[in-house]
């Protein structure tokens, strides 16, 4: 701990953030208001770096948590006007759209913004920042089925039949996140005949990913949609190889975790403070063996269960403008509705 915590010092001391600028800053307060998505809140997580910034900067985290990014959304809409928050974190990638409707956040360029790669920046307008990204991928369960389908067209083979969990895009980062792969893929025209076909295949469909992974790992069936990083988590913590995650040949889609500094914010410097130790090398470097996804930090190395992870072919994250989005989605949403739940 006294080692992890002389190594966040120096590194924020490199930034120009030390507690020693502290009174330079002029801090409007000793309390920064985060609201966070539950995936980042592991305790010991917490204690290894949470905690060491209260101690450099001589400040409180007051967390509120979020069982998923789209909860917390929802909360902060329909209260953007009176909630008291400096920082959202876990906002993600299919959420852009709904941040800059909202006008939640206030632009802010990382100093270290320097080191993650630019395909996953995906707000150029620096509303919100990139923390960490897995690929969508079909976890399995190998002791059941020996491998996922290689295709989305192996996917609508009657053999899948009630065998696939998919959650739900009107409620859940991830299923939001299939839907945009699917039409990424497939096109406007052609996502809905897609949807149409593995409909029979579709187990069920979960209001969030808590509740779809443990129906999977209940083996109530066994294909879910879910992160393609899940299986190192397996491997390292419980030493179980029976999970699997495939990406479909067609192409691949990531979901990308963000921080992004409300507009209310009423300790706005202390916000840019957090934002940038987020990407620093001593917080990237614990994402892997705490929160199970690739950190955005391109110089963070990884341990080698994560470089037998499958690749995709193309990546459709990107493909989907924002204005496109804008002008589309709800049209998606009510097609998505006609296909999968009449």
């Amino acid at each position: 701990m006294k080692k992890l915590f002389v190594m966040i010092f120096i590194t924020l001391l490199i930034m120009g953030c030390s507690c020693g600028r502290k009174e330079e800053l002029s801090f409007d307060s000793d309390t920064l208001n985060v609201f966070a998505a539950k995936i980042f809140l592991n305790e010991d997580f917490l204690l290894e770096t949470v905690t060491m910034f209260e101690e450099v900067f001589k400040c409180r985290i007051k967390l509120t948590e979020f069982d998923n990014a789209n909860d917390m959304m929802e909360i902060v809409i329909s209260q953007k006007d009176s909630i008291a928050v400096d920082i959202l974190w876990g906002v993600d990638n299919t959420l852009l759209y709904d941040a800059v409707k909202e006008s939640l956040f206030t632009a802010y360029e990382p100093k270290n913004i320097k080191y993650v790669e630019k395909e996953n920046i995906f707000d150029d307008t620096f509303h919100i920042i990139p923390v960490c990204y897995s690929y969508l991928a079909f976890i399995l369960n190998s002791d059941i089925i020996p491998r996922s389908p290689e295709t989305f067209g192996e996917m609508q083979d009657g053999k899948f039949k009630k065998q696939i969990i998919i959650m739900d895009p009107r409620k859940s980062s991830i299923g939001k996140a299939m839907l945009f792969w699917t039409i990424a893929t497939f096109g406007e025209n052609g996502f809905g005949h897609f949807w149409r076909s593995i409909k029979d295949n579709v187990f069920f469909i979960a209001d969030n990913y808590d509740k779809a992974y443990n129906m999977f790992l209940a083996a109530e069936a066994p294909l879910v949609i879910g992160y393609d990083t899940t299986p190192v988590f397996h491997k390292k913590n419980e030493n179980l190889d029976k999970y699997r995650s495939s990406i479909p040949q067609e192409g691949g889609f990531k979901l990308i975790k963000g921080v992004g500094i409300m507009k209310t914010a009423t300790n706005l410097e202390l916000s840019e403070r957090f934002v940038e130790f987020l990407l620093s090398m001593d917080y990237q470097e614990l994402i892997p063996s705490n929160i199970w996804m690739y950190p955005v930090n391109k110089n963070i190395d990884l341990f080698s269960e994560y470089d037998l992870l499958p690749k995709p072919q193309k990546d459709y994250t990107m493909s989907l403008r924002m204005r496109t989005v804008q002008r589309r989605y709800k049209g998606w949403i009510r097609k998505w509705e006609r296909i999968m739940l009449d």
